[in-house]
């Protein structure tokens, strides 16, 4: 273990400095105590057995102002229990009122190992067996030890480095760090301002009361800081799992960051007892939870009444609170980005039955890069917002190959699956039960996607309406939306209706479908998918060439120009602000014109336009007139060039009836 003989020598420089005051070593595993346990204190070591017990070094180091550090050199003739723990110096008590820090001290079991060699393997040389470790004092620290309990009341302490089946817990207090150990459980019971990072754990448990268990973050933005929580849960006699690897209870200010949560190697479940990932419960404020893996969570029933049967979410939700953001998550792919980890359900927004939820300022994924989430693989819905949840924004996120729906907004009345859109949007339920905008059309180019389509809505309200395309429809025929395309903005009007026609930057693959979502704003009340239709691939006229001089480019893309339909005319490149003179003929004859080439010649229409700041116009253009084909080209100024105009490149337009 390359790290563990790091420590070790890190400790062993550490003792031979006076950084942390004097150095008491445990000398015997044995409970024995010869020295005035009110008194004595670090000069008074070793009794008249000539032994120092760990009880006597703690009473010591109490009784000793300053800051000691207690180390251990145990005989392995003096190890006992090793049945239960072999390999290790078990430290156990009758009494375990000593194993208490009362004054700041550190408690270095990496000691042992400098002493006595790397006689476990799999963890370090120090246990304690039937009896836990208290740090009450501020500034206490702990690293070195195996398969122990302890908790800290007291503030800024450092448990660290510990391995096997560590419990931790810390109680009151403020400001620690719970850094790099093992173990089965962390709780942070009614403490504030914690960092627990790099550990890997069953579970980790936040608990407040009053006040919120304040401003605690497990993980980081570091590599070094994510925590490995592989699942905590247990089955009762009817073999029904239950048990959550991250649980929020009464908090303010969380963050969970960047954890691998429901698995240990991010390709199969840590604990098949396990059924909820992350569970927000009872009260919570200001939660955030941000790029985490949380997959795996998959609790399987046993016995003759749950054999077979699957439970699991991969977050969970309830109670009361204002603020709970979800950014930048994976939440059932395994870490390869393949959907083989999902839950039951993906993001549990407030079980309608036993877990309502009435919390304000709901967040998943957001608009900038790396906001959205990934909710894929699971069981049923990716997303569920129940009944007695108010809105919800849902923006930029991946959500594909969902059993169910992507998002299922429950009504008041209750039920899965599609809900319709009603007039007027006057229905209630989960996220106000928000209609999904209706697609016509979708469009796709080489470089840019076009939707036209409605929302019928409330009335006077402005919606942000999002686009995304999936490589197959779902099979209810709604969404999903596996990736996001971009989004305009819309207001209906008195009578609730909006339509829309927008053009955005996109490469969609060939046979992919398209999908929607509504946004009221400024609430954030977001819809289910809307139904999905095939991409149709844009007819883009006929590029003749002869460009020059200049670099402007004119393009005319969209639908075939028959009756009905309608293109995009574009022109880039140009000068900003400047006349564009359109050219449009019937006959192609090119003809030299100021160091180029005109081509519709005669000219039969010469339209002229300005562009915009970015040197671009773009325009729709009708079909139908036809059967007739024309040439286009346009001619625009720019003083750069010798004549003082530049030259697009030439367009064949044919034009149905």
């Amino acid at each position: 273990m390359t790290g563990k003989l790091v420590l070790v020598l890190a400790a062993a420089l550490s003792l031979g400095t006076d950084s942390l005051g004097q150095v008491v070593t445990v000398t015997t595993a044995a409970d024995v105590i010869d020295v005035n346990t009110q008194t004595a204190t670090v000069a008074d070591l070793p009794g008249p057995d000539g032994k120092v017990s760990f009880s006597e070094a703690m009473i010591a180091t109490n009784n000793t102002p300053g800051h000691q550090t207690v180390g251990f050199a145990i005989p392995q003739s003096e190890w006992t229990l090793q049945f239960v723990l072999p390999g290790r110096a078990v430290l156990t008590s009758s009494v375990g009122f000593y194993f208490r820090a009362f004054d700041a001290v550190t408690i270095d079991g990496t000691t042992q190992t400098a002493f006595t060699g790397d006689t476990n393997p799999d963890g370090w040389e120090v246990a304690l067996y039937g009896v836990s470790l208290y740090l009450n004092a501020d500034q206490c620290t702990l690293l070195g030890f195996d398969s122990s309990n302890v908790v800290a009341t007291g503030s800024n302490c450092t448990i660290q480095g510990n391995t096997g089946s560590m419990n931790i817990e810390l109680f009151g207090g403020s400001g620690s760090l719970i850094d790099g150990n093992e173990g089965g459980t962390i709780k942070i019971d009614r403490s504030s301002g914690n960092v627990v990072t790099g550990n890997k754990v069953g579970r980790v448990r936040v608990l407040g009361f009053d006040p919120l268990a304040a401003n605690n973050r497990i993980g980081g933005p570091n590599p070094e800081d994510r925590n490995h929580i592989y699942g905590y849960g247990t089955t009762n006699s009817e073999g029904l799992p239950s048990g959550a690897a991250v649980q929020l209870f009464y908090t303010t200010g969380t963050v969970v960051e960047n954890n691998w949560i429901g698995t240990l190697d991010g390709l199969t479940s840590g604990n098949l007892a396990c059924t909820i990932g992350v569970s927000v419960e009872s009260r919570n404020d200001d939660v955030r939870i941000e790029g985490n893996l949380i997959s795996g969570i998959i609790g399987k029933g046993t016995g003759p009444h749950h054999g077979g049967q699957l439970f699991g979410r991969g977050v969970l939700a309830s109670g009361l609170g204002a603020g709970l953001t979800l950014v930048g998550n994976t939440i059932g792919p395994d870490v390869n980005g393949d959907p083989t980890l999902g839950a039951v359900w993906g993001i549990d927004l407030g079980d309608p039955v036993t877990h309502p939820l009435q919390m304000t300022d709901i967040v998943i994924g957001g608009p900038g890069p790396g906001e959205g989430n990934e909710i894929a693989g699971h069981v049923f819905n990716g997303v569920t917002v129940g009944r007695n949840t108010g809105a919800v924004r849902m923006t930029g996120n991946s959500i594909h190959d969902n059993g169910w729906l992507g998002i299922d907004l429950v009504p008041t009345g209750y039920g899965y699956g599609v809900s319709p859109n009603d007039p007027l949007d006057a229905d209630t339920g989960g996220s106000t039960m928000q209609n999904f905008p209706v697609l016509d059309s979708a469009r796709r180019g080489t470089s840019t996607v076009r939707f036209a389509g409605s929302l019928s809505s409330s009335p006077s309200d402005t919606f942000t309406i999002e686009f995304f395309a999936s490589p197959t429809c779902d099979p209810s025929g709604n969404g999903e939306g596996e990736t996001p395309l971009g989004a305009t903005a819309v207001t209906t009007n008195a009578s609730g209706l909006a339509a829309f026609d927008v053009t955005l930057g996109a490469v969609v693959p060939a046979g992919w479908v398209a999908t929607a979502t509504a946004t009221r704003e400024p609430v954030g009340a977001t819809s289910e998918f809307s139904a999905c239709i095939p991409f149709a691939d844009d007819v883009c006229q006929d590029d003749l060439g002869f460009a020059g001089p200049g670099d402007t480019v004119l393009g005319l893309c969209g639908q075939a120009l028959d009756s009905g339909n309608r293109a995009t005319l574009s022109l880039i490149q140009a000068t900003a602000l400047s006349p564009a003179m359109f050219v449009i003929g019937t006959q192609s004859q090119p003809t030299p014109f100021l160091n180029g080439v005109l081509v519709p010649i005669p000219p039969t229409l010469t339209p002229v336009l300005m562009t915009d700041a970015a040197g671009a116009i773009e325009t729709l253009v009708p079909g139908g007139g036809g059967p007739a084909t024309l040439y286009l080209q346009c001619v625009s100024a720019d003083a750069s060039q010798v004549f003082g105009v530049e030259v697009s490149n030439a367009l064949r337009v044919v034009l149905g009836t």
